[in-house]
């Protein structure tokens, strides 16, 4: 029986056939696709891999002109789907024609289901004689990929429903809402102004976050500390109060310290620090913040690694272990590197190795392992920081707690009671194996009750209260895992998306005027696209689908339900919020004041369509600075000293750094500097 193999990208076909061959294939081309062919049993089998999707929705025609219909049109708009890539649609039909029975080896998981059930539209279509399985796996392993070719099963239509729900949603919100956004802000073409199901909370996440620190307020306090001095060993003491918000009783406090302190207790604890559960995805996007790594980049290299079978699959819930893991062949296995060969021979030395558990299981994936032994050299720099710190979180995982003694010592001066705390490990448990949170010690001298202590230094500090933090790209991630926003294969997406818009910027993101302009009018006049809630419950709606609690019509009936509530507020407070947008929208343009005639200095465009920074009090005042003819102009909040002027970051939707523009008056002068000097 021929086979036609469909896995869901180039590099999981290939390696799918190097296996089921044992490295006995041929590769060719159909059209301009790989096609990686072997034989079984004199049946000739034939393995391709797609792009991902290779079919796309969308409305027809008519709706493409913006202006031509109302964006409310679109919420119950008829929906089409085309070919995608064309390519590689008629390559699967030309093999369909010679196949008997197809394979579909995408990813399992909601959007692998629905790539495959588009490949598989298309093989029959092409032929309505052709027999189809599914192969399921979690590794890219020799073990894993022949144990899913001989355990065939049936698609999940079920899982595929859910992700074509998902498309649908995202395309009738997105497409209405930017739209009608973008129209009424008069932002047209490459500026339009992007509103989404998902990326809107989540941007309203940042800039709420960035109102609070802008909104805080810093308080004074003062903190009392002493210096003493034991045996020739210094340590430091804090007053018990802590945080003093008075000056009158900080001054006090310290005027009452005398020259000696005596210690009046020690309490020793000892307390045990646990190992971390197995990573699932949001998991390890934020772990891998401490290699230096934002979402996006984590994601794509740990893509990477699975495909090349040194790891399981990174896109899960999963933080149970299952019990057919097998976890002494995983330790053996890694052992055989020489960097991690101390750390398994601890591990194996343990009387028992029971792995930590989450509180997520699911049945489609295990938690992120590894399943492959990895050379150094095999792999690049960020590649390795990966594999590494996956394998070390798998360690962590079947290692002992840590422990740690907890000493507090007090001391009385002048009626004044101070203490000081020593932590010092006595078993770093999994803590050897994973270093990749602090392990601070503060070892104290040995003191005893009643014992006199020299004070050689006494403090009063005068401290402020610090706004709070923004969060990192990583945090992020877990914020909108808590929020029920997007799922785990589109998180980092959907970060990444808000840096291309221009609505972020930086790590932490800080949020641009424009999106703080969008946000603060959303929030005015049509709060609910701003909030979780809504998406947070169509998300939980589409695992029912999976669950056959719901089905797909019900949940895309639903969410058109909310938007005609949501155009609702929209129709009804037009007006206000084309204003609010233009005032808003108006801010990222200016950058301070003109040093010819005060008034402001904008980003503009000529007649021609080229940038620069112009007066605001043309044609009365003609100052202008040129500005680069490429990438995004993003305004930032740094000022410059000298001109009082925003400087600006240039930014690229495409795989180019950004890099610091700066103050556009500082740019000009050097620019002009390094011109004179060629002159002379």
């Amino acid at each position: 029986m021929n086979k036609l193999i469909v896995a869901e990208k180039d590099k999981a076909a290939k390696r799918i056939a190097e296996i089921l061959s044992d490295g006995n294939y041929n590769s060719k081309k159909v059209g301009k696709t790989n096609v990686y062919e072997y034989t079984e049993n004199g049946d000739k089998n034939q393995v391709i891999g797609l792009r991902g999707h290779i079919m796309k929705i969308d409305f027809p025609e008519k709706y493409k002109d913006w202006q031509a219909q109302e964006p409310k049109e679109l919420i119950r708009a008829e929906i089409e789907k085309n070919p995608l890539h064309k390519g590689i649609v008629n390559s699967l039909q030309k093999l369909a024609k010679q196949a008997e029975q197809t394979i579909i080896a995408t990813d399992y998981d909601r959007e692998g289901e629905l790539i495959g059930k588009d490949a598989l539209e298309v093989i029959e279509n092409t032929n309505n004689k052709i027999t189809n399985k599914r192969a399921r796996f979690s590794a890219l392993t020799q073990t894993d990929v022949k144990t899913a070719f001989q355990n065939t099963g049936e698609m999940d239509y079920k899982l595929s429903s859910s992700g074509e729900a998902r498309q649908i949603l995202d395309l009738v919100w997105g497409a209405s809402l930017t739209r009608y956004i973008s129209l009424t802000a008069h932002r047209y073409g490459d500026n339009f102004l992007s509103v989404g199901r998902v990326q809107t909370p989540t941007l309203a996440i940042i800039v709420d976050k960035e109102k609070e620190i802008e909104a805080f307020e810093p308080t004074p306090y003062w903190e009392i500390n002493l210096t003493l001095q034991t045996n020739n060993k210094k340590f430091q003491a804090q007053h018990t109060e802590g945080r003093i918000w008075e000056e009158q009783k900080a001054d006090k406090i310290h005027q009452n310290i005398q020259n000696t302190a005596t210690v009046t207790s020690t309490k020793t604890k000892t307390k045990k620090d646990t190992p971390p559960t197995p990573f699932n995805t949001t998991a390890f996007m934020r772990a891998a913040g401490s290699v230096g790594l934002n979402p996006s980049r984590a994601m794509n290299t740990a893509e990477t690694l699975y495909t090349a079978g040194y790891i399981s699959y990174p896109r899960t819930d999963n933080t149970v272990y299952s019990e057919s893991l097998d976890i002494e062949q995983k330790l053996h296995m890694i052992g055989q590197h020489p960097e991690f060969k101390e750390n398994v021979q601890k591990i194996q030395q343990q009387k028992n190795i029971t792995p930590t558990q989450g509180d997520k299981t699911s049945k489609d994936h295990p938690p992120i392992h590894p399943t492959q032994l990895a050379n150094k050299k095999d792999l690049n720099k960020t590649e390795w920081k990966v594999y590494e710190l996956i394998v070390r979180r798998f360690l962590a995982t079947l290692s002992p707690p840590a422990t740690k003694k907890r000493i507090t010592i007090k001391l009385q001066t002048g009626g004044e009671t101070f203490q000081t705390k020593g932590t010092q490990y006595t078993d770093l448990g999994w803590r050897e194996h994973y270093p990749y949170y602090k392990t601070k010690e503060t070892i104290l001298p040995k003191l005893q009750k009643n014992q006199e202590i020299n004070i050689k230094q006494k403090h009063k500090e005068s401290k402020q209260t610090n706004p709070p933090n923004r969060y990192s790209s990583n945090r992020l991630i877990t914020k909108m895992d808590k929020k029920g926003l997007g799922t785990k294969a589109t998180r980092h997406n959907i970060i990444s998306k808000l840096y291309n818009r221009n609505y972020i910027y930086g790590n932490p993101p800080k949020p641009t005027k424009t999106a703080e302009a969008v946000i603060e009018t959303l929030e005015e006049y049509a709060e609910r696209i701003t909030q979780p809630d809504m998406t947070a419950t169509l998300e939980k709606e589409m695992d029912q689908i999976v669950d056959g609690k719901l089905e797909k019509q019900d949940v895309i009936e639903e969410s058109r339900q909310m938007l005609e509530q949501i155009f609702q507020d929209l129709t009804q407070n037009k007006e206000k919020i084309a204003q609010s947008l233009r005032t808003g929208l108006q801010k990222d343009k200016i950058l301070g004041p003109c040093p010819k005639c005060g008034e402001n200095l904008r980003i503009m465009r000529s007649k021609r369509g080229s940038r620069f920074v112009g007066c605001s009090g043309y044609p009365d005042c003609n100052y202008s600075l040129p500005l680069p003819k490429r990438g995004n102009l993003i305004k930032t909040k740094k000022t410059c000293p000298n001109h009082n002027l925003n400087e600006l970051k240039v930014t690229y939707n495409k795989n180019k750094k950004p890099w610091t523009l700066g103050c556009p008056q500082c740019n000009y002068d050097e620019w002009q500097k390094d011109k004179n000097k060629d002159k002379d």
